[in-house]
């Protein structure tokens, strides 16, 4: 951060008037909430600084106008991603927290995506290394053969020639190393969570947002309305999972036009099979890709009904399917003409020479 905002900082109250602020219950100005954050992505915060201000915000709880302040601090540190056509273009991500399978979840929303991809969206995931599970997006796509570590330009020629991206956050928010031994000693989830899937570096305008936690669905939502994204889906997954799954019924909350609208998805009607959490786990990055493999082979199964279920909501939120329903018809048919394996393989391979 410049002399100037650090200079901002101080005129709003610095440390101890925002300390007072978040103990006294009350909402910060999203112009406080950003240039703290900036102190932190600086590195001029102590650790003592960012651990009060994280977890001050989460006992009080985070207003959407916040986030949208933390969200514009975390933007304004990004390294630059520009897509050919970021309002179109799709995410499909998690929040992670999710405990469910006891850390052993399939990375589902990475292959959705790529099946996605096989279906006709542009897609950028924007993701990290695990989280709550075994395997991140980054460690699934490593143990695949793509090359993850890609600047701006990688990425965004991805998209256009393969029809998926991927922007390794790692990558695109540097400036996330000075709060990362905070977040690690703090141990629980935090706002950190939620502002990697809403600041994403292509700024997107198509996200499908898997939220554990069914408590913050509705602050997602309304911090994407905030935003101003095209179309959204958030999504909290039975039993607590952050995707769609098959296990029982999905709470989901769409924004669109300007409007939330809520309902519900249970995948045994739209012609899939109930199953269990335990039919569900998987192991470390190599297990992944090998199931991952596998699904895009054809094979049927549980997980492959993940991913497409995921995948047809991804296609109805970049309205290349009009209802779920064309969207599970679409995803399916991407794996089985084998598009989604050549959507995978074209990504291998413009990676390597991005």
């Amino acid at each position: 951060m410049s002399d100037s905002s650090g200079g901002e900082f101080e005129t709003l109250g610095g440390w101890p008037g925002l300390l007072r602020e978040l103990a006294a219950g009350r909402d910060l100005d999203p112009a406080y909430a950003r240039a703290a954050l900036g102190q932190v992505l600086e590195g001029s915060a102590t650790d003592a600084q960012t651990a009060a201000f994280i977890f001050g915000l989460k006992v009080k709880g985070e207003a959407p106008a916040e986030i949208a302040g933390l969200v514009q601090a975390m933007l304004a540190a990004a390294a630059p991603l520009e897509l050919d056509d970021p309002r179109a273009t799709l995410d499909i991500v998690g929040t992670g927290g999710s405990r469910a399978l006891g850390g052993r979840a399939f990375n589902v929303s990475t292959m959705a995506a790529i099946v996605a991809g096989g279906a006709g969206a542009k897609v950028c995931k924007h993701g990290n290394r695990k989280a709550s599970s075994t395997s991140g997006s980054t460690d699934l796509l490593e143990a695949l053969g793509v090359e993850v570590d890609l600047d701006g330009p990688g990425v965004a020629r991805c998209v256009r020639e393969a029809g998926v991206g991927f922007a390794f956050a790692r990558v695109f928010h540097p400036s996330m190393r000075f709060a990362a031994p905070v977040r690690a000693e703090l141990g629980v989830p935090t706002v950190f969570n939620l502002l990697g899937p809403l600041a994403h570096p292509g700024q997107v305008g198509r996200q499908v947002v898997g939220v554990a936690d069914p408590s913050l669905v509705n602050l997602v939502a309304e911090s994407l309305l905030e935003r101003g994204v095209e179309r959204a889906w958030i999504v909290n997954g039975d039993e607590l999972l952050d995707e769609l799954t098959t296990t029982g019924v999905n709470s989901v909350v769409e924004v669109r036009a300007g409007q939330l609208t809520r309902f519900e998805i249970d995948a045994s009607t739209h012609g899939m099979a109930r199953t269990t959490n335990d039919e569900l786990g998987v192991g470390d990055p190599g297990e992944n890709a090998r199931v991952a493999r596998g699904i895009l082979a054809g094979e049927p199964g549980p997980l492959r009904d993940m991913v497409v279920l995921n995948a047809a909501a991804g296609l109805v939120v970049a309205d290349v399917a009009v209802d779920l329903d064309s969207g599970i018809e679409a995803a399916a048919a991407s794996i089985d003409s084998g598009r989604a394996a050549t959507v995978l393989d074209s990504i291998i391979e413009v990676s390597r020479s991005a």
